[in-house]
């Protein structure tokens, strides 16, 4: 079930049984008189009286003209209910202008008309104790900042063609229960901190429709989120999941583009990570998948147009098996691979790296470094490898070879040097395969 209306049936139906279950509010009436600066009327209920400011008689705005920040709050408490104000006096509210409202805390609840379309920044920012939320069908964009540091906003519904949500839009919003959650496939764009610190969202969150993100830490600290997907996102900015320690599965777009630095730093529950094979792969940056020690994967870049592994990028990536590097490679980042545990597969389809950050190879386990064949001379007669004599004694020295070049998937390669780069306290063998295909460097 793909709709808006489901953070899981209680977000829905709890927000709109609180609000049904109110007492019918009284006529909306505007008048001019009390307008507070920068606005040009006020609407008033009998109840709550606010500000707000008229472009043309089907466009009004929540608040002041642009450029008049603040709140337009003059008097009322309670549940704001503001879906009859155009049948009561007319004024078709369009939007809501930047601190409309915030740092009101007498506003528990809040019903938008459908009328409105938009919100700019801090509509409700640090409304302590205003607890659910209800779009109307017309909204599309949440404004930046517009439920920051709403600590006791719990439910929330999403209208059905919601596009955008922007920078720090829920942001410490620590009570909203986001459970298995579907956004609208109409949301395609998303900003900075967005989400940080909602830890109650749980289990999985999805974007059918998500490509493009603004800014950094979009989800940092959602301690609670159990999987994350977008399969539209080709980018995942700078710790887009920092601390998001029960994050278990990621899954993005199949052209995945970038990987930013910290992208799940701190978050080591992951498990899968989708896709492992990344065509258009031009960024993996420093600690973009560090210490995923539970993540089983092989990943297959070697299409992609990668020039550098950044630092600690795949460290102690202790189930994660094969990994191909493309031709483009010139840069491996210091640990970018060290660590691991398990057996461990690199294939380089290019000639040997320009640059090899110290302990970049530094296994724990027995690793093994692969190459195409049409570059052997090159990691022949690069200075790091030194040349053997007997390749077949060398061979013979170390029978264990055969065995694990079974299991990998290696046979019918022979030694033709030891690759002396620094990589902790191990040599590695530079070792090339007889038929067309490989060299192989291994330890």
């Amino acid at each position: 079930m793909n709709s808006c209306m489901i953070p899981v049936r209680s977000i829905c139906f709890s927000a709109a049984f609180a609000l049904l279950a109110l007492p019918a509010s009284a006529q909306w009436t505007v008048t001019t008189e009390g307008a507070p600066s920068g606005c040009s009327h006020v609407i008033s209920d009998g109840n709550w009286q606010i500000g707000v400011y008229k472009y043309a008689d089907d466009n009004w705005s929540l608040g002041k003209s642009i450029g008049n920040n603040g709140s337009s709050y003059l008097t009322g408490s309670g549940d704001l209910d503001l879906t009859g104000v155009a049948a009561d006096c007319g004024v078709v509210l369009k939007r809501s202008n930047n601190g409309a409202l915030e740092k009101n805390n007498n506003i528990y609840s809040v019903r938008f008309p459908d009328s409105l379309e938009s919100t700019d920044g801090n509509t409700f920012k640090e409304c302590k104790n205003l607890t659910n939320m209800v779009f109307g069908t017309g909204f599309k964009t949440v404004g930046g900042e517009m439920f920051r540091s709403c600590s006791a906003l719990k439910t929330v519904t999403f209208p059905p063609g919601l596009e955008t949500i922007g920078s720090y839009g829920f942001n410490g919003c620590s009570a909203l229960e986001l459970d298995n959650f579907t956004f609208p496939a109409t949301v395609t764009s998303m900003g900075d901190h967005a989400f940080t610190g909602c830890t109650k969202i749980t289990g999985m969150l999805t974007f059918p429709g998500l490509t493009t993100m603004s800014g950094t830490y979009q989800f940092e600290d959602c301690k609670g989120m159990t999987g994350f997907s977008a399969p539209s996102l080709c980018t995942i900015p700078q710790g887009m999941f920092n601390r998001c320690t029960a994050l278990a599965s990621a899954s993005f777009s199949d052209d995945l583009a970038s990987i930013g630095a910290n992208a799940f730093n701190n978050s080591g529950a992951l498990v899968s990570f989708h896709p492992t094979t990344m065509p258009k792969l031009t960024t993996f940056a420093d600690y973009g998948l560090r210490g995923h020690k539970k993540l089983v994967a092989d990943f297959d870049l070697s299409q992609s147009s990668l020039v550098s592994l950044g630092y600690q990028a795949l460290v102690d990536g202790e189930k994660i098996g094969t990994v191909k590097l493309p031709e483009s490679l010139t840069t491996l980042g210091k640990e970018c691979l060290a660590y691991n545990i398990a057996s461990r597969v690199v294939w380089f389809y290019g000639p040997p790296p320009t640059t090899v950050g110290s302990s970049a190879l530094e296994f724990k386990a027995r690793g093994y470094l692969v190459a195409a064949k049409k570059h052997a001379a090159e990691w022949a007669a690069d200075s790091r490898v030194q040349a053997l004599t007997d390749a077949d004694k060398a061979l013979s020295d170390y029978p264990g070879l055969t065995a694990v070049k079974a299991s990998k998937g290696l046979e019918g390669t022979r030694p033709i040097g030891k690759w002396s780069t620094e990589t902790g306290s191990y040599w590695h063998w530079v070792v090339e395969e007889l038929r067309p295909g490989l060299v192989l460097v291994v330890r």
